[in-house]
């Protein structure tokens, strides 16, 4: 590999391995690549369309040899979330079949429910602080962390998009703003404690027919508002508001879930 490539890899692996991917997923080499390349996709990082790293720039992000990629991108093509293009790499292509799949619906669905409220539980406890010490704490650089997640977060709903990930990002960028790392890793531990399933199922609640995901989004702007405003009693509030109507739209569906129309809006 010529040096110029080599190093452009290497900006490129650095650039993302910390950002897309969470590299210490369990299991076997292949299926830890494989867990988080799904996790990347499902949580709306890459949407239809995207072009995945090449396998090199993957066995770099993961410290793995290339079969080993090529085997968690094998199992990919054959989901069909991803196709291969000769001599172009590897596109998303969808999560028609892996929601289709999942018909085992009713089996899992308590234990699913059950992770989801939890974590809104949890996050009912620690975000409010984070929002709080955030609006006292942050930088220029904090906020402008945040808006550039609300804006992403927009525009995926807007186009339809899978929203999960930018909405991560925007809380991670509050937990961040804490400077505190305990609230940071709070933060991360409910993202990558999610499964292909739970995120799927997460998905199928909040967003998907678009519905209230409008609400969410005013919750979210109204909570940087007060942290840009240095408000940190009104921006814990205005968090814990946010989490606490995510819970009780979170029941709602879960009824009508529970009543067969797993497709009607919430």
């Amino acid at each position: 590999m010529p040096k110029e490539e080599a190093e452009r890899t290497s900006q490129a692996v650095s650039a993302v391995k910390g950002d897309l991917f969470d590299t210490a997923r369990p299991g076997g080499l292949h299926e830890r690549v494989y867990k988080s390349l799904v996790h990347a996709i499902i949580s709306g990082r890459f949407a239809e369309g995207d072009k995945l790293p090449s396998e090199a720039e993957l066995a770099m992000i993961f410290t793995v040899s290339r079969p080993v990629v090529r085997q968690a991108l094998e199992k990919l093509r054959a989901e069909g979330v991803i196709e291969s293009l000769r001599g172009s790499g590897n596109y998303v292509t969808g999560l028609d079949r892996l929601v289709d799949s999942m018909q085992e619906f009713g089996v899992d669905w308590s234990k699913h429910a059950k992770t989801m409220l939890d974590d809104l539980e949890f996050r009912l406890v620690i975000e409010p602080e984070a929002a709080y010490l955030a609006a006292r704490r942050r930088t220029q650089v904090d906020l402008n962390r945040m808006r550039a997640a609300l804006g992403r977060f927009e525009q995926a709903h807007a186009t339809g998009r899978i929203t999960h990930h930018f909405d991560y990002l925007f809380h991670e960028a509050i937990a961040l703003a804490t400077t505190n790392t305990r609230f940071i890793d709070a933060a991360r531990s409910v993202e990558f404690s999610k499964d292909v399933r739970s995120l799927l199922i997460r998905h199928l609640v909040y967003f998907h027919p678009v519905g209230r995901g409008a609400e969410s989004i005013q919750e979210h702007l109204r909570v940087f508002e007060l942290i840009e405003d240095r408000e940190p009693e009104s921006a814990r509030k205005a968090m814990w508001n946010h989490l606490n109507a995510s819970r009780n739209r979170l029941n709602e569906q879960l009824q009508v879930l529970r009543n067969g129309l797993r497709g009607s809006a919430i």
